[in-house]
């Protein structure tokens, strides 16, 4: 298996913009909850995808997700 760096981070923004699981639009900035979950598999550009709180809480206590993610250089790994 390739190896993947896998990062979960809040992330503050003042611009409005879709949560990667739900497709909710909100300010980052006003959800304390929100984080941006990054994954880089090795040698290639991370993708990351924005949770709101809401599904940010419902994955970590076990629902799996299906992500959107977005290819963005600059996303944080870690």
């Amino acid at each position: 298996m390739e190896s993947l760096t896998v990062s979960l981070k809040h992330i503050a923004s003042a611009r409005e913009q879709p949560c990667g699981v739900c497709g909710a639009n909100f300010v980052p900035a006003e959800d304390a909850g929100s984080r941006v979950l990054s994954i880089r598999p090795a040698g290639e550009e991370p993708l990351g995808a924005l949770m709101c709180g809401g599904c940010h809480s419902k994955w970590t206590h076990g629902q799996a997700m299906t992500l959107r993610p977005r290819r963005a250089s600059g996303v944080p790994t870690g």
